[in-house]
């Protein structure tokens, strides 16, 4: 049984016509029962169909660009239901060379055919997306332009390169395209798609100020040497450009700080802003590894050159460098130099927030603490308490019953429902999704409401997180098996809404859910973990699946939280962070340090992104759980506390 029927079982059957009263409504809300199994509407059938392996298949082929099989699994599946997702897995293959790039001699008419026939469908715009590679391939702009203009999603950075190509072709200038370019490509990931380096190349050709052609050269070669080389030939000081080219591409390997005195004596045969790059980017591998010191090189970049520009990634890490410091000089000047969409964001509005704090400028830190403040996440909580805000619940708005039924007639909703019983997360998301970009308020309530019905407790969470001004915190922050979790959180001696917050960040209440390292339930946990804590808990004849049982996964989970958190003295974030990194990760981190550094301050320096945004997001889960169940929130400051140097 998949994990999603799994989550269902014993669930009562949901029909537009006979939808629950709005106390019962409430109450299922408050506990978050998954209620539905059966569509009331429309052809799809829910549950596995004997063709269902056969699609996987297809889907795999089609993902790996493998054309022949593609059509010869798809040639098999004549009445599957999904008939648009057979078509596009036939078809997208097509559209690709082997290496990933848009293949030019890609079937115009099936292609166009196909986004006419499903348009208004997640799957035309993906579709779209997939096109654009092709025409972008073949520098077809008039055809780019036309799809381009429809399409929606907009998630793919490649076809943004080769939409800012088409104008650079067309004649904009290579000045004015680099700057849309910079926040685009805002770290050197982002800057190597092949579409993405045939643009900086072309606008290094094209009469690209010395500055920018440096800029980018340093962008590209951390990640691609042989972007960076190429991009260096450009620089009126091609010579130094490929020195700091080369320099830069070691220091994303350079683990041990051995390339430091090579780096420093280096940047200053070379001009200055090249030599500022040089400094800034090592500065930047070394605090991505945690690695003390960091801040020095950023403060010798803009004392080699003080108006140097630098990605809005590379800037991040010189503010979480400079707090790691005390440097608070160094964590403004960061988030000064941001783009304004990455400078606005809640996390470096509360930093920037608490480096006027640290300098003694207290009203201009409360006017962006009052920013921050506005959010429900990590770091709006983090604002209310330095402003002296009580944290609680906001109003709730509740959907109205006509609103959940026409959420219902939602179209995607049902082929996101014939997904999950397959466990297609991607497809699930995707057609759940892309509806919800054009709804307001009201309609992502309802429509998280219908999600909780029809037993998607991740996509009720994930919908109702999207709302702006109107929040159902039972839909963001629901509390199901509310016993199971308080019996074992009381046994382990752990907080309940703690454990809440580990589970809401690991599984979003799908009971069987299982990761890509073979983490299973709704604690997520490893089955080597499983198999010692299930002996120390005397659970006789366990069985992996038995990670499945809802009593047995909470019992286990809130055990091996209780165990890091020992380890770690205590410290909530701390354990937090082993618990999905693995313990010995904080352990590192914490001998990096090289002064006590606050919690907050620890949390956002986490080297690994995932596990970054994954502590940050327990802790807040943690208060807003406690107001859940109607208990009263120790401060995050305090929960955070301080985090020592081993």
């Amino acid at each position: 049984m998949s994990s999603l029927n799994q989550i269902r079982t014993g669930a009562v059957a949901f029909t537009v016509s006979a939808i629950l009263s709005s106390a019962t409504m409430t109450a299922l809300a408050q506990e978050s029962t998954p209620v539905g199994n059966t569509s009331a509407y429309g052809s799809l059938t829910f549950g596995p169909n004997s063709q269902d392996e056969t699609f996987k298949q297809l889907r795999i082929a089609s993902l790996r660009n493998d054309a022949p099989r593609a059509a010869q699994l798809a040639d098999q599946l004549s009445g599957y239901p999904l008939v648009s997702y057979v078509e596009y897995y036939r078809l997208k293959p097509q559209l690709y060379n082997s290496d990933g790039t848009g293949n030019v001699n890609a079937p115009d008419d099936q292609i166009r055919a196909f986004i006419q026939r499903y348009e208004g469908q997640a799957l035309a715009d993906r579709m779209r997306n997939d096109y654009l590679h092709v025409l972008g391939a073949r520098r077809d702009w008039d055809n780019f332009n036309r799809y381009y203009a429809q399409y929606e999603v907009k998630d793919d950075t490649a076809v943004e390169c080769f939409y800012q190509q088409g104008k650079l072709d067309r004649g904009l200038s290579a000045s004015t395209i680099a700057s849309t370019l910079k926040p685009l490509l805002n770290d050197s990931r982002a800057a190597n798609s092949k579409a993405c380096q045939q643009l900086t190349e072309s606008l290094a050709g094209r009469g690209l100020s010395e500055e920018d052609t440096n800029y980018f050269t340093a962008l590209s070669a951390y990640n691609s040497s042989a972007q960076g080389s190429r991009l260096a030939g450009y620089s009126k000081n091609a010579g130094s450009a490929a020195r700091m080219a080369s320099l830069i591409n070691q220091a994303n390997n350079d683990s041990t700080g051995a390339l430091a005195g090579t780096v420093n004596n280096a940047s200053s045969a070379m001009s200055p802003q090249q030599g500022a790059l040089t400094q800034a980017y090592y500065g930047y591998s070394q605090i991505r590894r945690a690695s003390s010191g960091a801040a020095s090189f950023y403060r010798n970049a803009y004392q080699q050159y003080p108006k140097l520009q630098l990605p809005d990634d590379v800037l991040g890490w010189q503010a979480r460098a400079g707090m790691r410091e005390g440097d608070w000089n160094l964590v403004g000047q960061a988030i000064d130099k941001m783009s304004d969409g990455e400078r606005n964001t809640s996390t470096w509005q509360y930093w920037r927030g608490r480096a006027y704090a640290e300098q003694g400028q207290k009203t201009q830190a409360s006017m962006f603490y009052e920013q921050a403040a506005k959010n429900y996440d990590f770091y709006g909580i983090l604002a209310r308490e330095e402003l002296g805000q009580a944290i609680t619940l906001p109003p709730k708005a509740t959907p109205t019953e006509a609103e959940v039924a026409a959420a219902s007639k939602t179209p995607g909703f049902e082929r996101a429902r014939k997904f999950a019983d397959m466990d297609m997360m991607l497809e699930i998301s995707r057609e759940w999704n892309y509806p919800l970009r054009r709804m307001d308020d009201r309609q992502l309530l309802a429509a998280a409401e219908y999600g909780r019905r029809v037993g998607l407790l991740d996509r009720m969470i994930n919908t109702s997180d999207r709302t702006k001004t109107l929040y159902n915190f039972n839909q963001r922050y629901p509390t199901p098996y509310l016993s199971t979790l308080q019996r074992h959180s009381a046994n382990a001696g752990i907080p309940a809404a703690w454990a809440y917050g580990i589970i809401r960040q690991e599984s979003r209440f799908v009971t069987l859910a299982k990761s890509s390292a073979s983490a299973h339930g709704l604690m997520q946990i490893i089955p080597e973990t499983a198999r010692i804590l299930a002996r120390k808990q005397g659970l006789s004849n366990f069985q992996l699946s038995d990670l499945g049982n809802i009593d047995t996964n909470v019992q286990l989970g809130t055990a091996y939280l209780a165990q890091i958190r020992d380890q770690f003295g205590g410290s909530m974030p701390l354990a937090s962070a082993g618990y999905n990194a693995g313990p010995g990760r904080p352990a590192q981190w914490k001998r990096s340090l090289t002064q006590n550094v606050d919690g907050a301050v620890f949390a956002e320096t986490i080297p690994f992104s995932e596990t970054r945004g994954y502590v940050k997001n327990v802790m807040a889960n943690t208060i807003w759980y406690y107001l859940m169940m109607n208990q009263r929130p120790p401060k995050l400051k305090d929960l955070m506390g301080t985090v020592t140097p081993y």
